[in-house]
């Protein structure tokens, strides 16, 4: 993760071990690889760039969140209107999308049948703060 940082010294160590087969190299970054990566290591490597989500897989990796047994079981409810507000204020990014419901699940108030619900003021309150929980800076 974050291989840009590597500087060209760093880079230029790992040459040979990828060479000769010591290291698979697998590196994620946010900047542009032909800019960030010396041409040495850039020839050595395959890229592929990832897209941004479309609003629909959003909202099945959400709806997957609120249904499994790993994610809330169903002890969580969202409206449509929420989950179309939580896909659309994610950007395509899934790992955005899940924090937004896991901090709106944080401050869900509990509705008759005892089940928490995120309402649309719930969704307000989260989206006006930072989602930067566990980074630092």
């Amino acid at each position: 993760d974050e291989v840009h940082r590597f500087n060209k010294s760093q880079q230029d160590a790992f040459l040979p071990h990828i060479e000769d087969g010591t290291f698979i190299f697998v590196g994620a970054t946010t900047e542009n690889p032909s800019f960030e990566l010396n041409s040495a290591l850039l020839s050595r490597t395959r890229v592929y760039v990832l897209k941004n989500l479309e609003a629909a897989d959003i909202r099945r990796l959400l709806d997957s969140a609120l249904e499994s047994e790993q994610g809330f079981a169903g002890q969580l409810r969202v409206d449509e209107g929420g989950l179309a507000t939580m896909a659309e204020a994610s950007g395509g990014d899934a790992r955005r999308a899940l924090n937004i419901l896991e901090v709106a699940a944080d401050l869900a108030e509990p509705d008759d049948d005892g089940v928490n619900r995120v309402t649309a003021q719930t969704l307000e309150q989260v989206l006006q703060t930072s989602l930067r929980r566990f980074d630092k800076g």
